[in-house]
């Protein structure tokens, strides 16, 4: 098992006890939550495995009630679905650039469409590696030019719109 895993399995352990502690009756089952968790030094990594785990367990039980929590081939991502990108845009695009455009998303400054209408245009553009500003820039066309445009300019000069 890599640490990652194992770091992650000893916060789910530990969130576990202080669950089941609380449902015997101790009130202050989550008053020290934070301090053991700081005390077990756990990586932000570890953390985020143990949240997604927590976030897909929660996933899969509401799917089994016959929510629609998970998506399968007749129903589209949910919006906590994260995109996996290419190797041609890990190649293009900067982990900055990267990181806005997914925040972005993630806020609700842009949708699915759009997000990856500036993809289409950021791949095609020539521009390597792609910075923030240049995805900013993009970004911010094609949220106030909706579905008006299909031709993008900017200071990176003209570009068609890939499909």
């Amino acid at each position: 098992m890599s640490t990652e895993r194992e770091g992650a399995s000893r916060l789910l352990r530990l969130l576990a006890e202080r669950l089941e502690g609380f449902l015997e009756g101790d009130d202050l089952a989550f008053e020290t939550l934070g301090e053991a968790i700081e005390e077990g030094g756990p990586l932000p990594d570890e953390i985020e495995t143990a949240i997604l785990a927590l976030r897909g367990a929660a996933t899969a039980a509401e799917a089994e009630q016959g929510g629609h929590a998970s998506a399968t081939l007749d129903r589209p991502p949910g919006k906590q679905a994260q995109r996996v990108w290419s190797h041609e845009e890990r190649s293009i695009l900067s982990p900055e650039a990267w990181g806005y455009l997914i925040d972005l998303r993630r806020r609700g400054s842009l949708d699915d469409g759009q997000f990856e209408r500036v993809l289409d245009f950021l791949t095609g553009c020539g521009v390597r590696p792609v910075s923030v500003d240049l995805a900013r820039e993009v970004a911010v066309r094609v949220a106030l030019e909706g579905d008006e445009s299909g031709r993008l300019e900017g200071a990176h000069g003209e570009f068609d719109q890939t499909h």
